[in-house]
């Protein structure tokens, strides 16, 4: 019986040499257990955090991200190709508009980004609002284009200028109203996502993400379409709306960004 026994034991040395550290360990643990260090409350924190994340693919979420904004960046490009400007005018009038466009992208994508390297995309709501933002994100080339083709004043059957530009409204709204939804989601205090230095500007942040996503909505009424501000060529009231709102969302983002490197 104990040749045969060894023999089994020779005969399965991977399971000897598999078990018997297994078991040595588990006896060290239990002789001497003030050996194995403790964890910090923060690190404990952070471990919990990261053990809520884990399973998560955010690079393949995050890859997916990029390349939607960029293909929509690049699509806006490419629809400026089949544009045959007559004069100087309309170049202007074509570079203005695709600027206009790809402001609203880039800053979208900055914040986006932003926001998406600390929330973790672990409810369903979160998910979903993601997949609508990056949907959003989709078809602002289309009815970018839509507003680049559509004339002021249309051929019977044909879409007017009104109708695509409302439309594109309401895309960069709901596309605001998103990332308003998601800095507010880091704003939670008792998630712990950001320093609690930081949650008051980034309360502000989603307030005013808030507002310029309500006023893209509110230049959808039809009064900000028939006020026009120039007569000749005709510019509306809802136009106006757009280039002040950009504007003055681009100069609070670089006023923010030199009150940090002063206070660093």
């Amino acid at each position: 019986m104990k040749v045969t026994g060894l023999w089994h034991l020779k005969a399965a040395p991977s399971l000897s040499s598999g078990f018997m550290p297994l078991l040595v360990s588990y006896f060290a643990y239990k002789q001497d257990p003030i050996k194995i260090p403790a964890m910090s409350s923060h690190e404990s924190e952070g471990k919990t955090l990261a053990d809520s994340h884990e399973g998560v693919p955010r690079p393949r979420i995050q890859t997916l991200s990029d390349m939607i904004f960029g293909l929509a960046l690049s699509i806006g490009a490419i629809t400026q190709l089949a544009q045959k400007p007559t004069g100087i005018t309309d170049i202007a009038y074509s570079l203005l508009s695709f600027g206009f466009s790809f402001l609203i992208l880039a800053l979208v994508w900055i914040n986006y980004s932003r926001i998406m390297s600390v929330l973790p995309l672990e409810t369903s709501r979160v998910t979903a609002a993601n997949m609508f933002l990056l949907f959003l994100v989709s078809i602002e080339p289309y009815l970018y284009n839509l507003m680049t083709v559509s004339p002021y004043a249309p051929l019977p059957g044909q879409l007017d200028l009104g109708t695509t530009t409302a439309l594109y409204a309401l895309d960069v709204g709901a596309l605001l109203i998103i990332l308003a939804y998601f800095t507010h989601e880091l704003t939670i205090e008792e998630r712990h996502l950001i320093p609690k230095g930081l949650v008051r500007g980034y309360r502000l942040t989603m307030y005013s993400t808030a507002i310029v996503a309500a006023i893209f909505f509110l230049s959808d009424l039809p009064i900000f379409w028939s006020v026009l501000i120039i007569q000749s060529p005709p510019v509306p009231l809802r136009f106006f709306l757009w280039a002040s709102v950009s504007v003055a969302r681009m100069g609070r983002r670089m006023d923010a960004r030199r009150t940090r490197q002063r206070s660093l």
